[in-house]
């Protein structure tokens, strides 16, 4: 099997399109207008790029300075993260849990942790402005902080120029990769995914300098008797190994030193895992395949200063 794409997720406009009516569906949620409470936390945003194409992966820095003498906060907030268009559209979200629950902020506290965030292949080029907020999913109650409140206590911390995917490195994939699925029950969640064969092979136009290679992924432990075992290997050289210890989804970034690229103008990519399992032989079901991993993102990213 052999075809061109950047990632396995957000393929096309279309789907993208279903994606972002879910987002817009979701916004209910966090859209209440009621107030809750107020404090004098200061969001702010970063980002390892200030420009990046889509479908691209971002490392951002989230940071909440708590000013003293701040009260308590009496319930548990979950951060919501907009990246807006031109036309303050809603794109997509990075909506997640602080690294520390917000009943446990204290008064001089900086909370800062950072994230990946994979860009949807969503059809705008441009900039993209971001919005952050904390509010309460069951009740859609929000709380007040300090910084650009833009209405409706969402405060604006930045932008993120948004740049055409072909500023990515494409992959070719080859053999012992089967055919991307979505989640049957939630097929409008824009989660994808591709399973691999015990061995898969993928190929990408040489950056010829030192690259990261992301991989999330996951598989299902129980079906393995001992723990399985990934092998990367980039032309002929082994540049990571690692062992799956459970069935939680997984973010590897390995990197990829130019020596191991080579001179060639094309370098393979494999995953080589130490077993392989078929569904119906574990009795887990009647999918006769043999499975490796389920890779939901595979990118390689030579541009860390765009």
């Amino acid at each position: 099997m052999d075809r061109l794409q950047s990632g396995f997720t957000f393929q096309g406009s279309a789907k993208a399109a279903l994606v972002i009516l879910a987002f817009g569906l979701g916004l209910a949620a966090c859209g209440s207008e009621e107030p809750s409470e107020s404090r004098p936390i200061t969001p702010s945003f970063e980002t390892n790029k200030a420009r990046a194409p889509i479908g691209s992966p971002i490392e951002i820095t989230y940071r909440f300075e708590i000013g003293e003498n701040s009260e308590p906060i009496s319930q548990d907030y979950t951060v919501f993260v907009h990246f807006l268009d031109s036309h303050d559209a809603l794109l997509f979200t990075d909506d997640h849990q602080p690294a520390e629950p917000t009943s446990s902020w204290t008064s001089g506290q900086t909370i800062e942790y950072k994230r990946t965030h994979f860009i949807p292949l969503y059809p705008y080029l441009g900039t993209a402005n971001v919005e952050i907020g904390l509010y309460v999913p069951e009740t859609g109650e929000r709380l007040g902080m300090a910084g650009t409140d833009t209405g409706n206590m969402a405060y604006s911390v930045g932008q993120l120029e948004l740049l055409d995917q072909k500023e990515n490195i494409f992959l070719v994939y080859k053999e012992g990769w089967h055919q991307l699925e979505t989640d049957p029950d939630n097929p409008n969640s824009g989660i994808e995914w591709q399973w691999t064969k015990k061995e898969a092979v993928c190929s990408f136009r040489n950056p010829k300098k030192e690259s990261v290679l992301y991989l999330q992924a996951d598989t299902n432990v129980a079906a393995f008797e001992e723990p399985l075992e990934v092998a990367i290997v980039v032309g002929d050289n082994e540049v990571a190994r690692f062992t799956v210890e459970d069935r939680d989804p997984f973010l590897k970034k390995i990197t990829i030193p130019a020596s191991a690229l080579g001179d060639d103008d094309w370098v393979d990519l494999r995953l080589v895992n130490s077993q392989s399992f078929i569904p119906a032989d574990a009795s887990i079901g009647a999918d006769t395949r043999e499975l490796g991993l389920r890779v939901y993102h595979l990118y390689v990213d030579s541009q860390s200063g765009t």
